[in-house]
C-alpha cells in the first residue's frame, strides 16, 4: 500500500460517519470496527458517537485493579478494555468522542510524528470554534496549561487510530472515584490536580464536527464524504459486541495478575501526576508537577518530630534531588527516598 503524503491534495475520500447516541458499549466496539474495516480496505474514516450512559474503558494492557469495582457498581458504570493503551477513564454523554483512522501506510512510520500529524487537525478545529487550543510539545491539546481533550491511539491490524473528545462538560468527582485508591489523601491530591488541570470546553458539539471534519480533510488532502458501515464492520461490531462483554476479554492480557500494592501512580495529563509508595514501614503519599513535588505527606517509623521537616525540605523541590534531601533524615529518610524511587516516570511525563 503506498504511503500518501499528509497535506497534499490526493483524491482518496474520507468516510465520515456520525453514530449520534448510542450505547456505552456501541460507542467502544463502532470504532473499533470501523479499525478492522479500514485495515480491509475501506476508505480512511473519521467517526464521532456519543455514549447515552456513563461507563469506564480501560486501555489494553492495564490491570483492572486499577478500577474501584465497588464504587463501579454501587453507581451502575460497566467497565470496557479497549485495544489501545491509556489507564481507566470515565466517559459519559459530556463528550462527543471522535476517531480518526487511516491505513497503516498512510501514516508516517514513526509514532510521535504520526500521532502529531493526527492530533494538529483537532487542535486547529478546536481554534475554528473560538476555543484557544494547541497541541503543546507533551502531543496533548491544552488552553495553557489545561489538558481540554483526552486521546488515546494505537494499531488495530494495519489500521492506525486516534482518538479525541469534545468535552462539553466534564466530572471531576466521579473521573477520580472510579479509580482504585488505596490511600484518601492520594485520592484528595488526585481530584484537585484534576480540576486543576482538566477542563471542560463551551463549544457547540454540531459546529465541532464540521469545524473537524474540514481539518482533517484539509490536512490529509481527502475529499470528506458521507458514510456507513460496510456489511464486514456490521458483523466486527456484532462480535466485538460479544468479545467486549466477556469475562477473558476484560481481564486482559494480564490476565488476573499480581498487582504491586506498593505503588500506585495516577497520570492526570503529561507531567501530572500523583503516587503513594510503601517501603519498609515507609510511606509516601505525593503530586508531582512538572517534575517538581507540589504536595506530599510522609510518614515513616523513627522519624518523629522531623515529619514536618521532611515534608518541607522536598515540597517544591526537583523530584530528582528528593533521594538526596530525605537521606539527610537518616535511614527513615533513606527508607522514604526508596519509596519515592519506586515512581516510574517513564511515562507520566
Amino acid at each position: 500500500m503506498r504511503r500518501w503524503a499528509l497535506g497534499r491534495p490526493v483524491s482518496e475520500p474520507l468516510r465520515v460517519i456520525d453514530f449520534g447516541r448510542v450505547t456505552a458499549l456501541r460507542s467502544q466496539t463502532l470504532w473499533h470496527a470501523v479499525a478492522y474495516g479500514v485495515s480491509a480496505g475501506a476508505p480512511a474514516t473519521l467517526s464521532f458517537a456519543r455514549p447515552a450512559a456513563p461507563y469506564i474503558c480501560l486501555g489494553y494492557h492495564r490491570g483492572l485493579d486499577e478500577v474501584d469495582h465497588e464504587y463501579c457498581r454501587a453507581h451502575g458504570l460497566p467497565v470496557f478494555r479497549r485495544m489501545v493503551g491509556g489507564g481507566p477513564v470515565y466517559l459519559d454523554d459530556g463528550q462527543l468522542f471522535f476517531q480518526i483512522c487511516l491505513p497503516a501506510a498512510a501514516v508516517p512510520a514513526v509514532r510521535s510524528q504520526a500521532l502529531r500529524s493526527l492530533l494538529e487537525p483537532a487542535a486547529a478545529a478546536f481554534r475554528a470554534v473560538g476555543v484557544a487550543a494547541l497541541l503543546d510539545d507533551d502531543q496533548e491539546i491544552c488552553v495553557g496549561d489545561r489538558k481540554i481533550c483526552g486521546h488515546g491511539a494505537g494499531q488495530i491490524e494495519d489500521a492506525v487510530v486516534v482518538c479525541g473528545n469534545l468535552i462539553e462538560r466534564f466530572d471531576h468527582e466521579r473521573a477520580t472515584g472510579v479509580l482504585a485508591l488505596p490511600d484518601p489523601q492520594l485520592r484528595a491530591q488526585t481530584l484537585r490536580l484534576m480540576r486543576r488541570f482538566v477542563a471542560a470546553t463551551p463549544a457547540d458539539p454540531a459546529a465541532f464536527q464540521t469545524a473537524l471534519t474540514a481539518a482533517y480533510a484539509g490536512a490529509l488532502g481527502f475529499r470528506p464524504v458521507p458514510g456507513t458501515l460496510t456489511g464486514t464492520e456490521h458483523a466486527a461490531v456484532t462480535e466485538l459486541n460479544a468479545r467486549f462483554t466477556s469475562e477473558k476479554w476484560l481481564a486482559g492480557p494480564r490476565g488476573p495478575g499480581c498487582p504491586d500494592r506498593h505503588v500506585r501512580q495516577v497520570k492526570v495529563r503529561a507531567g501530572v501526576w500523583t503516587l503513594a509508595a510503601r517501603h519498609d514501614g515507609a510511606q509516601v503519599v505525593a503530586s508531582v508537577v512538572r517534575g517538581t513535588v507540589d504536595r506530599v505527606r510522609l510518614r515513616a517509623d523513627g522519624l518523629n518530630g522531623s515529619t514536618r521537616a521532611a515534608e518541607r525540605a522536598v515540597t517544591g523541590a526537583p523530584l530528582d534531588t528528593v533521594g538526596d534531601l530525605l537521606a539527610a533524615f537518616g535511614d527513615p529518610g533513606r527508607r522514604l527516598a526508596v519509596a519515592f524511587a519506586a515512581a516510574d516516570v517513564r511515562g507520566l511525563r
